[in-house]
C-alpha cells in the first residue's frame, strides 16, 4: 500500500453495499416517480374532465402546486445572474388565460365562461410551473421521460386489466377506463410511446433495463389499438415520422418499434377474433374466459418483446454498426417514410374512382354532417365521423361573431341554434381550432397561435446545435434527444387536439404541458442547468421576497375564483333538494324546506353570479312561498342574465304558464326558446299544450314538475 493512502475508515460503509444502490437509485428516480404519480393522480380522479367537483379539485392543486415551484424558483440561487428562459411563452399562455376570462362579459353563457377561465388558468400556471421545475433541476430532464412513461403504462395497464378482469354490466368494447373516454385512453398511451422510443435508443443505462422498452411499447399500442381511437393513431403516426426525421438513433428507435409493433400485432390480431372481447354488450359468462386467455397471451408476448430486446441490445454491443451503416440506415428509414405517401397516392390512383375521384369522395365523406360511425373495430378504417356537424356548427357560430366568438364554452350553447338532432348536447366541438373560433373567434386563434410561435421558438433555441456547448460529449447529445423526445409528445398532444376535445381532459392536457414548460424554460444548452437550490436567503432581497409572495398569492386567488361555481353548484344543488323535500312534505310542513331553499339559492347566486339555475330555484322556492312578484323578478333576471340561453326563456315559459296561468306570455317566451334551440322537445310539447288550451279556451296549470330536471 502507498504510503499517501489514508487510513481505513473503519466505520465507513462500501460504496458498492446494497443500501448505497439503493440510495442512489431512489435520489435518481424520486422525481420520476412523483411525475408519474400525479400524472396517475390525475387521470383516475379527474378522468375526463366533465365533473366539476373532481375537476376543479385538480385545477387547484395545479395552480397551488404551481405557484410553490415557481417560488421555489425564485428563491434559487444564482438566479439573479440567469435570464428568465420561457417568459415570452408564459406571458403568451397568460394572455390566452385572460382572454378567456375576459369573454365573460361577452359570452351567451357567462358561467361556463368562468369554468372555462380556471381551467385555462390552471393550464397557465401549471405550465408556468414547468418552467420553474426545468430551472430548479434541468439536470433530471430523465426523470420527467420516465415519469410519463410509467404514468401511461399505469392506465394502459388499469385500462387493459378491465378486459382480463371484466366488470359486470359493461356496455362498450372499447377501452375506456379510468377517463370514461376512450379517445383518452389512446391519445395516453400514444403520449408513452415516444419516452418508450427513447428508453430503448438512448445509448447510456443498463441493458436489462432498456430492453423493457419493446414491451412497453407493446402494452401501449395493444391499448391504443383496443380504445379504437383513429385521432389518437393518427397522431401517433406524426409523432413517430417526426421522431425519426430530427433525432439520430434511428436505427436504435427502428429495432425498439419493431419489436413492440410486431408483439402488439400479435396480440391485437388475436383479440380482434374475439366475439366476446370486441362487441358491444357481450356477456360476463363469453368475457370472463376471453379474458383469462388474453391475459396468458399478454404475458407470453410480452416475455418475448423483453427477450428480442435484450438479444437485440447484446448484438449492437459486440458488433456495433459503423457511423457509415448508421447513415445509411437512417437515409433508409427516411426514405421509406417519404414513400409511404406517394405509395398512398398510387393506391388511390389505382382505385376504381380514380386518384381525384377517391380525393373527392373522402373529402365528402370527411365533410359530412350525418355521417354515422359504429362503436365497433371497424371504425378505424372508417373516415366519416360526427365531428363534421360539430365542426360545422362551430364555424356557424363564428360566424355570428367572427372576432370575438360566443365566449369561452359557448359553444354547448350556440351549437343548440344549429344541431338538426333533438335534445342533444355536446360540450365541445372536438377540435381546439374550431372550438376556439367558436368560443374566443379571431382574437382567441391570434392569441393561440401567437403562444405556438413563442413555444416552437422557444424549443428551437432548446435543441439548436449550434448552442451546445458539450456537442461532442455524451451529455449533451443525450439531453438534446431527451428534449426532443418531449417535444415529440407536444406534437401528439398538439395533432390529436385539432381533431378531439382531450384539451379539456386534465391527465393528458397537464402531460403536454409539463413537456412544453420544460422545453421552454430549459433555454439554450450552451447555459449550464444547475442553478443551485431553493434558499431562504434569497428572500432577504425585497424583490426576491415580493417576486415570492406575489407568486404565491396569486395562486391563492385564482385557486379561490376555481373554487366558486363549484361552490355554487352544491349550494344550487342544496337548494333544488330542499323544493323537492318540499313538494314532498306538501303544505304548511313545506314552509321550512322552501324558505332553506330560498335562502341556499340566494347563496349560490351569491357564489356565482353568473349561474342562472340558482335564480331559477330561488323563483320556485319563492313562488311556493306565494310570493310571485318577487318570484317573477328573480327568473326575469335569470334571462337577462343569459338572454342567448334558450334554456332561460323555457324556464320564464314554465313560470308563466304554470305560475301566473299567462298562455300567451309563455308562448312569446317559447318563441325565443324554440328560435335558439328549434329542436327543443320541451319547449315544443308545452308549446303544443298551451296552443291547445288556448284554443279550447282554458287555461290548466298542471304539469308543474314537467320542468327538465338540473
Amino acid at each position: 500500500m502507498s504510503a499517501r493512502a489514508a487510513p481505513a475508515n473503519p466505520h465507513a460503509r462500501p460504496q458498492s453495499s446494497a443500501a448505497a444502490v439503493l440510495r442512489e437509485a431512489l435520489q435518481q428516480s424520486w422525481l420520476a416517480l412523483t411525475i408519474a404519480g400525479l400524472i396517475a393522480a390525475a387521470c383516475f380522479y379527474a378522468t375526463g374532465g366533465l365533473g366539476l367537483g373532481s375537476a376543479t379539485t385538480t385545477e387547484m392543486l395545479v395552480t397551488g402546486g404551481s405557484g410553490l415551484l415557481v417560488a421555489a424558483a425564485v428563491t434559487q440561487t444564482g438566479a439573479a445572474q440567469t435570464r428568465l428562459w420561457g417568459g415570452g411563452s408564459a406571458i403568451a399562455f397568460a394572455c390566452l388565460a385572460a382572454v378567456t376570462a375576459f369573454s365573460v362579459s361577452w359570452s351567451v353563457e357567462p358561467s361556463y365562461s368562468w369554468i372555462e377561465a380556471g381551467r385555462t388558468l390552471s393550464y397557465a400556471a401549471a405550465f408556468a410551473g414547468a418552467i420553474a421545475l426545468a430551472r430548479l433541476a434541468a439536470e433530471r430532464w430523465r426523470s420527467v421521460l420516465c415519469g410519463i412513461l410509467l404514468a401511461s403504462l399505469v392506465v394502459s395497464v388499469y385500462a387493459v386489466g378491465t378486459k382480463v378482469f371484466p366488470a359486470p354490466g359493461a356496455t362498450f368494447a372499447r377501452l375506456n377506463a379510468p377517463f370514461d373516454y376512450w379517445n383518452a385512453v389512446g391519445l395516453t398511451a400514444a403520449l408513452g410511446v415516444p419516452p418508450a422510443l427513447w428508453l430503448g435508443s438512448r445509448r447510456e443505462g443498463h441493458g436489462a433495463q432498456i430492453a423493457l422498452a419493446g414491451p412497453a411499447i407493446c402494452l401501449l399500442l395493444f391499448t391504443l389499438m383496443l380504445a379504437y381511437s383513429r385521432g389518437a393513431l393518427l397522431a401517433l403516426v406524426v409523432g413517430l415520422v417526426f421522431w425519426f426525421v430530427v433525432t439520430p438513433l434511428r436505427l436504435r428507435s427502428a429495432a425498439v418499434l419493431a419489436i413492440g409493433a410486431l408483439g402488439a400485432a400479435v396480440v391485437v390480431i388475436w383479440t380482434f377474433a374475439q366475439h366476446a372481447l370486441t362487441t358491444d354488450n357481450a356477456s360476463l359468462a363469453a368475457r370472463d374466459p376471453a379474458g383469462r386467455d388474453l391475459a396468458l397471451l399478454l404475458v407470453v408476448v410480452l416475455s418475448a418483446c423483453a427477450v428480442s430486446g435484450l438479444a437485440v441490445r447484446f448484438a449492437l454491443a459486440r458488433r456495433p454498426p459503423s457511423a457509415q451503416q448508421r447513415r445509411r440506415a437512417g437515409t433508409a428509414l427516411i426514405v421509406c417514410l417519404a414513400l409511404v405517401p406517394l405509395a398512398g397516392i398510387v393506391g388511390l390512383a389505382a382505385s376504381s374512382r380514380g386518384l381525384f375521384g377517391s380525393i373527392s369522395h373522402d373529402v365528402s365523406t370527411l365533410t359530412n354532417t350525418h355521417a354515422a360511425v359504429s362503436n365497433s373495430a371497424n371504425r378505424l378504417t372508417a373516415l366519416g365521423s360526427a365531428r363534421a356537424e360539430y365542426w360545422s356548427a362551430a364555424l356557424q357560430a363564428f360566424d355570428t361573431n367572427p372576432l370575438i366568438g360566443t365566449g369561452a364554452g359557448g359553444f354547448q350553447t350556440a351549437f343548440l341554434r344549429y344541431t338538426k338532432a333533438s335534445n342533444t348536447t355536446v360540450a365541445q366541438a372536438h377540435s381546439y381550432p374550431f372550438q376556439t373560433l367558436a368560443d374566443l373567434g379571431i382574437i382567441g386563434l391570434l392569441v393561440s397561435l401567437a403562444l405556438v410561435a413563442a413555444w416552437v421558438a422557444a424549443a428551437l433555441r432548446a435543441v439548436r446545435r449550434s448552442t451546445l456547448s458539450h456537442a461532442h460529449d455524451g451529455a449533451g447529445s443525450a439531453e438534446r434527444i431527451g428534449l426532443l423526445t418531449m417535444i415529440t409528445c407536444v406534437v401528439v398532444f398538439a395533432v390529436h387536439s385539432t381533431v378531439d376535445w382531450t384539451w379539456f381532459v386534465p391527465g393528458v392536457a397537464l402531460t403536454a404541458i409539463l413537456c412544453a414548460g420544460w422545453v421552454a424554460g430549459r433555454g439554450p444548452a450552451a447555459v449550464s442547468p444547475a442553478w443551485g437550490r431553493p434558499t431562504l436567503d434569497a428572500l432577504r432581497a425585497p424583490r426576491f421576497a415580493l417576486a415570492a409572495s406575489a407568486a404565491l398569492v396569486m395562486a391563492l386567488m385564482i385557486a379561490w375564483s376555481q373554487w366558486q361555481p363549484l361552490r355554487s353548484q352544491d349550494s344550487s344543488n342544496a337548494a333544488y333538494t330542499s323544493i323537492t323535500a318540499g313538494q314532498v312534505a306538501g303544505g304548511t310542513l313545506a314552509v321550512a324546506d322552501y324558505t332553506r331553499a330560498e335562502s341556499q339559492a340566494r347563496a349560490a347566486s351569491a357564489e356565482n353570479p353568473l349561474d342562472f339555475w340558482p335564480l331559477v330555484w330561488l323563483a320556485d322556492a319563492q313562488a311556493h312561498l306565494h310570493h310571485l312578484g318577487i318570484a317573477y323578478n328573480s327568473i326575469v333576471r335569470a334571462v337577462e342574465l343569459q338572454p342567448s340561453n334558450p334554456q332561460t326563456w323555457y324556464e320564464l315559459a314554465s313560470f308563466d304558464a304554470h305560475e301566473l296561468a299567462d298562455p300567451r306570455a309563455a308562448l312569446r317566451a317559447l318563441d325565443r326558446a324554440l328560435f335558439l334551440y328549434p329542436q327543443y322537445q320541451f319547449a315544443q310539447t308545452l308549446y303544443l299544450a298551451l296552443e291547445a288550451d288556448l284554443s279550447s279556451a282554458r287555461v290548466t296549470p298542471a304539469g308543474r314538475h314537467a320542468r327538465p330536471k338540473h
